[in-house]
């Protein structure tokens, strides 16, 4: 089994610790630097995976540290740019929320199956592609509230078909996986 320390994870980490500068180009109304450090995110969070994979250092544990770096950009940067004016309050809002309904099935789902692993849905991945996209239009007010709003209705579909997998998946596949 591999180490927790692994070249995947540190790479992985580097997002959490950029998290500081979103805020600080909010706070400075330094838009490119939000859109450098968020498509920087985007960027590594599609490599990191490969990375584990090509140093045979892939683990559960960097499998919840890409999921958390995820929702932590996600959050990070949604609220930047609502306390900064770059979003409206009510689809940042909306949108919030619905990353945690979005979190509460993965919750459903691990204490169903016991699996602390990602949920493989594959329309989540899609959407989580989409949301950096539109993270990085929020930096650049690029009709980012019609964005955004789009952006919560796509999530309550995904939502929705993605319960509708958790609450039926046959425990019995996943723990033959």
């Amino acid at each position: 089994m591999a180490s927790i320390l692994n070249i995947a994870n540190v790479f992985t980490g580097t997002r959490i610790a950029v998290l500081p500068l979103i805020f600080y180009a909010g706070y400075k109304d330094i838009p490119m630097l939000g859109v450098t450090i968020i498509a920087y995110s985007g960027i590594v969070d599609s490599l990191d995976g490969i990375v584990a994979r090509k140093f045979n250092c892939a683990t559960k544990f960097g499998e919840m540290l890409d999921a958390i770096s995820d929702a932590s950009m996600f959050v990070v940067a949604l609220l930047t740019a609502m306390i900064f004016g770059y979003a409206g309050i009510a689809p940042s809002i909306t949108l919030l929320a619905l990353g945690v309904v979005n979190a509460g099935g993965r919750i459903i789902f691990i204490k169903r199956t016991g699996v602390i692993t990602n949920f493989r849905s594959y329309a989540s991945e899609v959407l989580g592609g989409v949301t950096f996209w539109v993270l990085v239009c929020t930096f650049l007010d690029y009709y980012i509230d019609t964005a955004l709003w789009l952006l919560c209705l796509f999530s309550v579909i995904i939502i929705i078909h993605d319960y509708w997998r958790i609450l039926t998946y046959p425990i019995e596949e996943v723990a033959s996986e």
